[in-house]
């Protein structure tokens, strides 16, 4: 399953960037985290968060903690940036994927094209659970917005 949409936020894109990159924000703008908290690795390690997630399908609510780690922080000659995180547990166990991946492309003036995509690649509640993540990068893309105002 994967969910992706496309806005624009005007802000800079290097404003815009570093609240992609920074996992800890997302609970400011994105109901589907909870929390986001860094998690100390070894040296030479990429930079991982302990986080929570939570949905609510009807009366019943689900929360998963996971451990995700920033793979791609990647910044191009012309300010875009692309940041991926992923799923990377270390109890040695298989565990079903999860992806966040945002893109971010400088536009004309002070405004940021930023285009944000998740995918499950698990089995449980997937009709369900579908429906809930869609309409949480829904209300997540209409948050991210005010939040990086509320920076500058």
């Amino acid at each position: 399953m994967k969910h992706s949409v496309n806005l624009v936020v005007d802000a800079p894109s290097a404003i815009v960037g570093d609240v992609l990159a920074d996992l800890g924000t997302y609970p400011q703008w994105n109901d589907l985290v909870q929390a986001a908290s860094p998690i100390e690795v070894s040296s030479g390690e990429l930079l991982a968060w302990l986080t929570t997630l939570r949905a609510q399908v009807g009366p019943l609510a689900r929360s998963k903690q996971l451990r995700f780690v920033r793979t791609v922080d990647d910044v191009a000659n012309n300010g875009s940036r692309n940041v991926r995180f992923e799923r990377q547990e270390v109890d040695g166990r298989q565990h079903a994927a999860w992806v966040m991946e945002t893109t971010v492309r400088p536009r004309d003036g002070d405004q940021t094209e930023v285009t944000l995509d998740l995918s499950y690649g698990g089995g449980l509640w997937m009709p369900a659970l579908a429906g809930v993540l869609g309409k949480a990068i829904e209300r997540a893309t209409s948050r991210l917005p005010a939040y990086v105002a509320s920076l500058t």
